[in-house]
């Protein structure tokens, strides 16, 4: 019985951890209150329905809150450009449009954007660092891989290296540009007198 209640205490970090460090130890008593009152079949199915239901919910709440969709906006925008970019390479008149698209929900973000960029806060910053560093890295790794596999012909497997590496290349410079634009929290600062 107690493997029981440990296997569903494991199941609650699949909420987000904010709403996990309020409420996890409740969901427990919750869990075993139903499992002594009503027994454990019945247990499970309640609680793992309301897993079913409730952590998707929870998690699109923390996404959907306004930082995180200025930058979900922003991400978008900068996937359509580069994306725009790319097909507008092969002369294709959907680039215009994914170009338009992008550079149109970019302008409108741009209060948004600036916001983001100026908030001192040094795990945004690094965030941001590393996951120009993970672009980078899907694009030299597709680049090198079109490199040895490009023949006589344009086949299907280099549109999809192309369509990989191209968007990937522009977000690397993107999240770098930002994340150096990004100003360091004060708990970064060495220099920071920690008595003011």
């Amino acid at each position: 019985m107690a493997n029981q209640y440990r296997l569903y205490r494991s199941l609650t970090r699949l909420y987000p951890s904010s709403f996990r460090r309020e409420y996890r130890d409740d969901l427990v008593q919750h869990f075993a209150d139903l499992a002594a009152d009503r027994g454990l079949r019945a247990a499970w199915i309640r609680s793992g329905l309301d897993l079913a239901i409730t952590v998707p919910r929870y998690h699109l709440e923390r996404l959907m809150t306004e930082p995180h969709s200025n930058i979900a906006l922003n991400i978008a925008g900068g996937l359509l450009v580069a994306g725009g970019l790319a097909t507008t390479l092969i002369d294709s008149w959907v680039g215009l449009v994914l170009l338009a698209a992008g550079l149109g929900l970019m302008a409108t973000q741009r209060s948004a954007l600036a916001r983001a960029l100026r908030v001192p806060d040094s795990s945004r910053r690094r965030d941001r660092l590393r996951t120009a560093a993970v672009l980078a890295g899907i694009f030299v790794t597709s680049y090198a891989t079109f490199l040895l596999t490009v023949g006589d012909t344009w086949s299907s497997s280099d549109t999809i290296l192309a369509l990989v590496g191209t968007p990937a290349m522009f977000g690397a410079v993107g999240f770098l540009l930002a994340g150096l634009l990004t100003p360091r929290g004060p708990a970064s600062d060495p220099l920071a007198d920690p008595a003011c």
